[in-house]
């Protein structure tokens, strides 16, 4: 099973990715944690996007061919990187889920204030989240939007749902 688990910045993707790793039996794959991994200190270039999305999808395709389940985090708010991944999915005859993960601006916002009081793998600041939801392009594939400002049980059970009937 291959799950993406796609949105803005602190819309909940992780905590949502960590949850479903546990039932299903998966390996996380979250870009923020591979693009640290590789570059201590990213400067976001498009060279290092291209670098950290490419060892997601090598990783991720591994992973598939071995039957290991995968979730990949991260927000693909670009067609063509969502494009990849539904390639993935074909080139290792692996059933592809897609999930959005939503939240109101609020509470993305008070999601980043409490990122900056931890250490968090994200560098997403506001002025980024609303630089990405300009261009975020909109999914055509079949998915389940997740609001995640509703209690973490009722979006899994509503995630359990999805991947058990489509």
């Amino acid at each position: 099973m291959l799950v993406l688990i796609c949105g803005l910045p602190a819309t909940g993707k992780s905590t949502i990715a960590r949850k479903l790793a546990k039932k299903i039996n998966a390996v996380i794959l979250r870009t923020d944690k591979i693009r640290k991994e590789i570059f201590p200190s990213p400067t976001y270039t498009e060279e290092e996007k291209a670098l950290v999305y490419k060892i997601t999808f090598l990783i991720a395709k591994y992973l598939l061919n071995a039957k290991v389940n995968v979730i990949i985090d991260g927000t693909f708010y670009k067609r063509d990187l969502r494009k990849e991944i539904y390639k993935i999915g074909e080139q290792t005859k692996t059933k592809l889920f897609i999930i959005e993960c939503v939240a109101p601006e609020e509470i993305i916002k008070a999601r980043m204030y409490r990122r900056r009081l931890r250490k968090s793998l994200s560098d997403a600041n506001f002025e980024v989240y609303k630089k990405i939801k300009k261009q975020f392009e909109p999914i055509h594939r079949e998915h389940l939007v997740i609001d995640t400002r509703k209690p973490i049980k009722e979006n899994m059970e509503e995630i359990y749902r999805f991947l058990a009937y489509s």
